[in-house]
């Protein structure tokens, strides 16, 4: 008769020996510090309420946790509140998930107890993000936007293509386009985890334009405001694709992170994104006077524009 596995009893420097091994199979830096994040109160409720480490944690242990989660804000009735309960427990739940699924590979733990929970708890399944479509944006609407931004007059041009064009390449979040610095790029493509992602050329133009602008007070990154002042950051982005995709008919929906989707889809069923090339772009959709990028720039002021001056040539 087999003997029934028990959990191993590990000391708390073995426990942050497993996390860092866990952590370091994620590429992401941004993901690995949620991700950390997220297992480490689930670790400190674990051992607060119920005096048991991570190793030890059953079904019912995550869904109570999760309950925990809503507060008194919340009806925990899934139903009234589906996207905010949901989306809150499904992305922390996603994380326990992941370290859980390590442990059972590594033979440490026999089963996921986070797997076991969505199926002993309906209401509280933390099914995934009901995901936003797309909004019908093809290989044909990606290409439209990106003439779109390159005319944007406040982050147009080769810099707004070099982001966009990134997106839709690499179909990465906008924190991650926006942080990449110059050690990130090569001849062979952007740097990817531990490898080199090939680009395809209208993108590698893109960059090359943008570089060869950059003011020469910035530092590594890649993407700053003209003016030298400040790095762009994600909502940046975002607000950049929002503003285009509008501007050029594709809906007033249309977010960044939907088009990395979008992208994703049109590659994975083996077709391609035609990019236009800078000289295309600047010829039909040459970029505007550059006004420096207010903290909004739906606050901006037509009347009183601030120029910045674009580069020659």
């Amino acid at each position: 008769m087999d003997k029934a596995r028990t959990t191993p009893i590990m000391t708390s420097a073995a426990v942050s020996r497993l996390v860092s091994a866990w952590l370091a199979t994620i590429p992401s830096e941004h993901t690995r510090a949620r991700y950390r994040r997220d297992l480490g109160r689930l670790a400190g409720w674990l051992l607060g309420h119920r005096g048991r480490g991570l190793l030890s944690t059953r079904a019912e242990d995550v869904i109570a946790y999760s309950h925990t989660l809503t507060g008194n804000r919340h009806d925990l009735d899934h139903r009234a509140h589906p996207l905010r309960r949901h989306n809150t427990i499904a992305t922390k739940a996603t994380a326990w998930s992941s370290f859980f699924t390590y442990c059972v590979r590594a033979g440490l733990i026999e089963a996921n107890p986070v797997q076991q929970a969505r199926a002993l708890d309906p209401a509280s399944a933390y099914p995934p993000h009901p995901r936003n479509p797309a909004r019908g944006a093809d290989a044909e609407a990606l290409r439209a936007l990106v003439i779109e931004v390159h005319r944007d007059p406040w982050l147009g041009g080769s810099l707004g293509a070099a982001m966009v064009g990134l997106l839709v390449v690499t179909q990465w979040r906008p924190e991650r386009v926006t942080t990449r610095t110059l050690a990130d790029l090569s001849r062979r493509g952007v740097h990817d985890g531990d490898m080199w992602l090939p680009l395809p050329a209208s993108v590698v133009g893109y960059l090359a334009a943008w570089r060869a602008e950059r003011p020469d007070v910035v530092g590594p990154h890649v993407f700053y405001e003209r003016s030298g002042l400040r790095r762009i950051s994600a909502i940046d982005l975002m607000r950049l694709v929002l503003r285009s995709a509008e501007r050029g008919g594709l809906g007033e929906g249309l977010t960044a992170t939907q088009v990395a989707r979008a992208a994703a889809e049109i590659t994975s069923r083996g077709e391609a994104v035609d990019l236009p090339p800078l000289e295309e772009l600047r010829r039909t959709a040459p970029a505007p006077e550059q006004l420096a990028l207010p903290d909004d720039p739906r606050e901006h002021d037509p009347e009183q524009p601030a120029l910045l001056p674009l580069p020659e040539g």
